[in-house]
């Protein structure tokens, strides 16, 4: 997506947010739907001659389902507890949807207060984005988990508040990996993920060992070449520096395990990707399966037979993992009376309670401290060990380039991984080459 969208489409489409509100029983299922006006009709009410604080919020999820519908019920609560204060939270359609209408909005000069912003594009936005130190509480600054704020400060101003946060991480089939003999703490190297492979595949069964993708931002190549030791540009930016063996290592693998038989290629057919690995991991046709711990609370709960977890491989002689994920902003530019309400409301969003149920509902990383110390947290990892696996694998954690246009450049780099996984005879260190090339090109021409 290229950065000068048309903004007018975009404006019709933020026009068409309805509202919802928390006390009706029914609910809009628009993509723009809002959450959190009127809240409760029998609350308590603001001071006379108080207006209520404002507060519009944009999410990357839908309010009325999943994991927006989790965050909606929690906006209602907030605005009963603060009844001079009213967030109003209307989805914008994920990841790219929020840039996309964002960057419509900050044109139109008709922003929101709060916008829930993936990693990568922090280092875009973070000038326009208010020192949250002086809205929230040092304490909850200070008990967000550390390998989740590695984006979030800027010239050691606090500006991005971790939301829901993730990592890549290896899911396997255990009753697999016990019938094959195989340790069922999983493969420790990529090297080793290939041994798995092939000893859990059978090619005249369609039974593949390993599957895994890119992902629409090139998020699990980022990853893999953190784990080989590599990085995606230089300390100051300026310069890319994966046109080695740290950026071809991954697509090599890839393309030699779907060459033996021992990778199901999800880029065979028209599916999607993500959904083709999913299904066939569920149907015990895919024996390991690379994927976000955001899908822990899917992959765990649904399949039929027994999931362990493990950290994401790795080949450079030390753990590292890539972040990704969402966190939240509050423009600079909004009222201090804003700003403020918008404060107490991220400071509710990071209390036990709340972190507690979002981690549990959907797998995404607890953001706090003090949420891992509580009993029901200790209960809920004892009963499920899987998820302490995902907790401890973000000591490894590696915050995402601080670029402020990674978008273009993931993109152009994602074309050039597709076509790697396409035509696997294609020789990886050209794939690598030709998309440094037009990734420099990109840093070279925005300098």
């Amino acid at each position: 997506m290229k950065w000068n969208a048309k903004h007018a489409a975009m404006m019709g489409i933020l026009a068409s947010a309805i509202a919802v509100t928390g006390c009706s029983s029914t609910s809009n299922k628009s993509d723009n739907a809002q959450a959190g006006s009127n809240a409760n009709a029998n609350a308590a009410t603001p001071e006379a001659g108080k207006e209520k604080v404002k507060v519009d919020f944009w999410s990357i999820w839908d309010p009325t389902n999943g994991n927006g519908k989790l965050i909606a019920d929690e906006i209602v609560k907030f605005n009963e507890q603060n009844p001079d204060i009213e967030i109003v939270m209307s989805g914008q359609g994920g990841y790219d949807g929020v840039a996309e209408k964002l960057e419509a909005a900050l044109v139109a000069k008709n922003t929101p207060v709060i916008v829930q912003i993936e990693e990568s594009f922090l280092a875009r936005y973070n000038p326009i984005a208010a020192d949250l130190g002086k809205y929230m509480s040092p304490a909850t600054i200070a008990n967000y988990n550390e390998g989740l704020t590695r984006s979030s400060y800027v010239d050691g101003a606090f500006k991005a508040a971790p939301m829901n946060r993730s990592t890549p991480i290896l899911y396997m089939n255990a009753d697999m990996l016990k019938a094959a003999g195989l340790d069922p703490k999983g493969p420790k190297t990529w090297t080793e993920l290939h041994e798995y492979a092939k000893k859990l595949s059978n090619p005249a069964k369609g039974i593949y060992g390993f599957s895994g993708y890119w992902d629409s931002d090139a998020w699990y190549w980022e990853s893999a070449v953190y784990s080989y030791g590599g990085e995606m540009v230089n300390k100051d930016g300026t310069q890319v520096v994966f046109d080695n063996d740290k950026g071809t290592g991954i697509i090599k693998l890839f393309q030699d395990m779907v060459n033996d038989k021992s990778m199901l290629n999800a880029y065979s057919a028209q599916d999607n990707q993500s959904d083709l690995i999913k299904q066939n991991f569920f149907d015990g046709k895919v024996a390991m399966d690379l994927d976000s711990v955001g899908a822990m609370g899917d992959l765990t709960t649904n399949a039929k037979f027994n999931v362990a977890v493990a950290f994401q491989p790795q080949e450079g002689g030390k753990n590292v993992v890539v972040t990704g994920g969402a966190n939240m902003i509050v423009l600079d530019k909004a009222t201090e009376e804003q700003k403020k309400a918008a404060g107490k409301f991220l400071d509710f969003l990071a209390n036990d309670e709340n972190v507690t149920s979002l981690f549990k509902t959907s797998g995404y990383l607890p953001t706090t401290k003090s949420s891992l110390e509580t009993p029901e947290m200790k209960q809920w990892l004892q009963e499920k060990p899987q998820y302490q696996v995902a907790i401890d694998q973000l000591q490894f954690a590696h915050s995402r380039p601080w670029q402020k246009n990674w978008k273009a450049m993931y993109t152009v780099i994602l074309d050039d991984l597709k076509g790697a996984m396409i035509d696997t005879s294609k020789d990886p260190k050209e794939v690598i080459h030709h998309a440094a090339a037009a990734a420099q090109q990109i840093i070279d021409e925005n300098k």
